[in-house]
């Protein structure tokens, strides 16, 4: 697979900057603007716009407080720019202004100037946005039991999202303010700052669901989509089949990967194995906290398919079920050790803890997942625990539901891209998207992953759709994945600069 590791002050209205599109009649809100230098991690700098725009933190009370979302803008380079093109990250929780640098990801950013604008936004709550509102450390020290049992998971996440939750009020933030709405609205008062009565999204993960909340809400204001890793609320809900049907994937590359190859020719047996022995048994991971000191990890056959299930595209895993099966528990231990100080620090932003009860699978949904999930080795998917109801009563209450907005077809042309083995948006999920538009296209691009804007022949798609030149007949193939062994597997990760 590619290495994806390689993203004057002026205060104006921009309803009077000359787009092909006319403002609309309403007020726009106020864009400030000013230089901003982005250099990319090639050593090249560039010299774009940063704006900003205030808005209200809800909607619901327009004489609260207000936010600021900002964004970066590279100014198209056409003579006649169509609609600004807005790039909604994934995460949730990952500013966009931080892909800019990334070399593959400004070469998309700056061929799409051919088509119009690029808005590179982040989302309420995050990067250059403020507040920005990260997750404090917590101030005792996380359950160490986190992963003896799924129940015991949930109980040990809500503690987190509560002190988040309750640090950011104490300074008169209310989290219910960060939701898929709220953004979609962010998203439609840029869109009339900047006087253009349409604009496009490009969305990857996360973002796509906020593209298709967009879309749902203000159909009429989109001119062309692409979605990258495509999902919903509904979607986000994980079918525990499929992740089977992916690890049966995996360990067929792995038998014909020259380095790992001799010892997985069972590796799902080999799991298989390990679950019915950790079942009675749980295994032990003695981690070093972020703190300095060690403290041991008991790790039940619950939170081993959690980390098996959150680690399948991992080129470690052939040599983590190896490695573990015989007893040897190094790199059980790093992933331990890197989910329980991710969670003692705070575990991220509350914007993404907040968005899980802005926008949750519908009960039909649920029941048909966990109804298939008895069929699964993997059990029902770990990571479905988001959307348990403790973490809404963690953050004061769901969000104000959003309007009903009639789901006609859609008209605005959509580009679907999704990777092969793609273990968080897996092929399918843009088959019931597709449903909702007139006129899509569906790309899979064969051996690929999650994360595919980097990847050549995916950024030219992506390029030559938004400027509306044919996609339809791509062949888009990734290189086959890799893996590491047993002893590059053990080792540290490299911190940057290393």
């Amino acid at each position: 697979m590619i290495d994806r590791r390689i993203a004057c002050t002026v205060m104006f209205c921009v309803a009077n900057l000359s787009y092909s599109h006319t403002a609309p009649a309403q007020s726009a809100p106020r864009i400030t603007f000013e230089p901003y230098s982005l250099r990319t991690y090639d050593g090249q700098v560039h010299d774009i716009q940063l704006g900003k725009l205030a808005v209200p933190e809800s909607r619901a009370k327009p004489n609260g407080p207000s936010i600021t979302v900002a964004f970066l803008r590279l100014e198209s380079t056409s003579a006649t720019p169509g609609a600004p093109i807005v790039f909604l990250m994934g995460g949730p929780g990952i500013p966009a202004t931080v892909m800019a640098p990334i070399p593959p990801y400004w070469q998309l950013f700056d061929a799409l100037r051919a088509s119009g604008d690029v808005i590179l936004l982040d989302q309420r709550g995050l990067g250059l946005s403020s507040p920005k509102v990260d997750c404090p450390p917590l101030p005792t020290p996380f359950d160490t039991a986190f992963l003896t049992s799924h129940a015991a998971l949930v109980r040990a996440y809500r503690n987190v999202v509560a002190t988040c939750a309750e640090y950011w009020r104490a300074k008169g933030v209310d989290p219910r303010a960060f939701s898929d709405v709220a953004i979609a609205d962010d998203i439609d008062d840029i869109r009339r700052a900047l006087g253009a009565s349409r604009i496009s999204l490009l969305g990857f993960s996360y973002g796509t669901r906020l593209a298709m909340t967009f879309l749902r809400r203000y159909p009429e204001l989109v001119e062309r989509v692409v979605l990258q890793g495509p999902t919903d609320a509904d979607l986000e809900y994980h079918e525990s089949m499929s992740r089977d049907a992916l690890l049966s994937q995996i360990a067929r590359f792995a038998v014909a990967d020259r380095i790992v190859g001799p010892f997985s020719r069972n590796l799902v047996d080999r799991i298989q194995s390990l679950l019915d022995r950790t079942a009675s048994l749980p295994l032990n991971a003695k981690i070093r906290r972020a703190r300095g000191d060690s403290v041991v990890i008991p790790v039940g056959v619950d939170g081993l398919r959690g980390l098996i299930e959150s680690h399948l595209t991992d080129p470690r895993l052939p040599a983590f079920v190896v490695t573990t099966w015989f007893g040897d528990t190094a790199i059980l231990t790093r992933w331990v050790e890197g989910m329980y100080n991710d969670f003692s620090g705070g575990a991220g932003t509350l914007m993404a803890r907040a968005l899980n009860c802005s926008g949750r699978p519908s009960a039909e949904r649920k029941a048909k997942v966990d109804r298939l999930a008895s069929r699964s080795m993997l059990g029902k998917a770990f990571d479905n625990f988001a959307s348990d109801p403790a973490f809404c009563d963690a953050l004061g209450g769901e969000a104000a539901p959003a309007p009903e907005h009639a789901r006609i077809p859609l008209a605005a042309p959509v580009l679907f891209i999704t990777g092969q083995l793609d273990d968080r948006t897996p092929p399918g999920n843009d088959a019931v998207l597709a449903r909702e538009f007139a006129r899509s296209v569906r790309l899979i691009v064969a051996n690929g992953g999650h994360e595919l804007l980097p990847y050549g022949p995916v950024r030219e798609a992506v390029v030559d759709f938004f400027a509306g030149r044919p996609v339809e007949r791509r062949a888009l193939r990734d290189d086959p994945p890799r893996f590491m062994s047993i002893d590059d597997a053990k080792k540290p990760p490299r911190r940057r600069g290393q």
